[in-house]
């Protein structure tokens, strides 16, 4: 049989009501096909579970076969589609989610859709002021880490300023915020080879089996020169 079923257009953001063929599934329900299983497979095939209520037709759910064929499964429909309104109602009452759609029903049916639609604007606006406290948690993380990473370069460099040995990735991250330029090359040889390194050029580094140890003159170089650039400020 043919039907005019209201649901969601593909895209979630309109309700449409398009004819449907519409198979028997339990009192008041129905199915309809909404997508064979592209490897043929019938009990992966997707349908709408379709309610009925008076001439009003809408659907409840998209389902596979193999969980539409389950035990049970049309009783819970049938009871599902028989206690609709009455649930509807309830989910409203208690500040849950109402949809489009449930309007939309209530309206066709001819019932007063005012305390669904009273009821979406609240739900709504809780959503809403929930995803602003979100907002402004990540807001706060996210200050609270730039905060303890400009601490972190701050205790380094005052580390590597009493001569004491930073880790080279620390140097670039200091040089870096203070705005030091280092060429390319040379922050490869740090990156590359140097483990720790203190205002005096000492430092500790990586040696590769079979490789010859690294020219440090660009490293030596830049230490240097940050210390005569941070001296000139």
């Amino acid at each position: 049989m043919k039907a005019k079923v209201l649901r969601y257009r593909f895209d979630g953001n309109a309700i449409i009501a398009p004819y449907m063929d519409l198979e028997p599934y339990a009192e008041n329900v129905f199915i309809s096909l909404v997508k064979k299983n592209e490897s043929g497979n019938e009990s992966a095939d997707c349908f709408y579970v379709v309610c009925k209520i008076s001439n009003v037709y809408f659907t409840c759910g998209e389902y596979p076969r193999y969980i539409l064929d389950k035990e049970r499964a049309r009783e819970e429909a049938e009871t599902y589609c028989r206690n609709w309104i009455a649930k509807t109602l309830k989910n409203a009452e208690s500040g849950n989610c109402v949809t489009q759609l449930d309007i939309r029903v209530f309206e066709e049916l001819g019932l007063d859709p005012v305390p669904l639609m009273q009821a979406r604007e609240a739900y709504t606006k809780k959503l809403e002021q929930k995803r602003l406290e979100m907002k402004m948690e990540e807001e706060e993380k996210r200050r609270q880490k730039e905060t303890e990473w400009q601490q972190l370069l701050d205790d380094n460099k005052r580390k590597f300023l009493a001569g004491e040995k930073i880790t080279a990735e620390m140097f670039l991250e200091i040089t870096k915020r203070d705005g030091f330029d280092i060429h390319i090359r040379t922050k490869g040889t740090f990156n590359r080879s140097v483990i720790t390194i203190d205002k005096e050029t000492n430092m500790n580094f990586r040696l590769y089996k079979g490789r010859r140890i690294p020219d440090f003159t660009g490293c030596d170089k830049a230490v240097r020169n940050y210390l005569a650039f941070l001296s000139g400020k």
